[in-house]
């Protein structure tokens, strides 16, 4: 199972103030009643359901293992493997709440790339920057020079969406076998885009994944432990049937209007100045969900 980034952490600064901060960007928040209706089981087909091999022989994640999914079909090497590398990782980003990051500083020459970089953010609006996985010695270097030059990529809604109009799709296929039709033709012509771009940055937008509704569940525990759930969420403009990914992640089975499909706050790189004070010492006093420990 995929290790999990913290969903919120709690820091005790030396004057004495606590700072909370969650994966979970300030302001309004959309609400809706979300009424479960089944749990998908595992479904094989004699090809694959994305591009039609026969050589449907890769156990498929749906969602990807690494926000929850479990096995719940197969497809071919190609429409398993490439999928990850084009769309998904800029989906975990997007889930985790994650950046690229980029340091850069007059005391160190050339930009200095950290990685991942988790934005948890307080009720007051201010943000947490926490490091993926271990940091170089010379990114203090780089923040002591006081003035900081920090220039980061926020994960693109293009690709994330066609990783969830991929699990959309899937879904809808084990529940109602290979769907067929010009909407079905379309879904397969853009999975098909995406898997075969050349690179990322090359990946086609989908209109019909940008116009997916999607709502992001919150808290410490998933809705259901069944990783695909058909759904209906009943919300101020009527129902809207779908399913839920994971617990925590429900998108409609078709697009919705314009005001209502997931729209991000930001797309692309951008560069940002910061001034950097003393560095503190501080403690960490919570963080959930709590590390795994590993027994010997």
């Amino acid at each position: 199972m995929a290790k999990r980034a913290p969903d919120s952490i709690s820091i005790q600064l030396p004057n004495g103030r606590s700072l909370d901060a969650k994966n979970e960007t300030p302001g309004p928040v959309e609400e809706g009643e979300l009424e479960l209706v089944e749990a998908l089981q595992p479904r094989r087909f004699d090809a694959c359901p994305i591009c039609g091999s026969p050589e449907a022989t890769e156990e498929e994640h749906v969602p990807p293992e690494s926000i929850g999914g479990k096995g719940m079909t197969w497809t071919c090497k190609p429409c398993n493997n490439s999928f990850g590398s084009r769309v998904e990782a800029d989906l975990l980003d997007w889930y985790e709440g994650a950046l690229t990051t980029w340091f850069a500083s007059e005391t160190v020459r050339g930009k200095r790339r950290t990685g991942r970089m988790l934005v948890r953010w307080t009720e007051n609006g201010e943000y947490v920057l926490l490091p993926v996985g271990k940091s170089d010695e010379i990114y203090a270097e780089i923040l002591a020079a006081g003035n900081v030059e920090m220039e980061f990529d926020t994960p693109e809604h293009k690709r994330w969406s066609i990783a969830l109009l991929k699990c959309v799709y899937l879904a809808l296929c084990i529940k109602f076998g290979v769907i067929q039709g010009p909407w079905a033709d379309q879904v397969r012509a853009d999975l098909l885009a995406a898997r075969d771009a050349r690179r990322r940055v090359d990946v086609p937008p989908s209109e019909i994944a940008q116009r997916l509704y999607v709502l992001r569940a919150f808290g410490p525990e998933p809705i259901t432990s069944s990783p695909v759930v058909t759904s209906i969420i009943h919300g101020p403009d009527g129902p809207i049937e779908g399913v839920l990914l994971a617990g925590r992640l429900f998108v409609s089975w078709s697009p919705v209007d314009d005001d209502q499909a997931a729209t991000p706050d930001e797309i692309g790189r951008r560069v940002m100045a910061m001034r950097v004070g003393e560095p503190m010492s501080s403690v960490v006093t919570a963080v959930t969900p709590e590390p795994r420990r590993s027994v010997g």
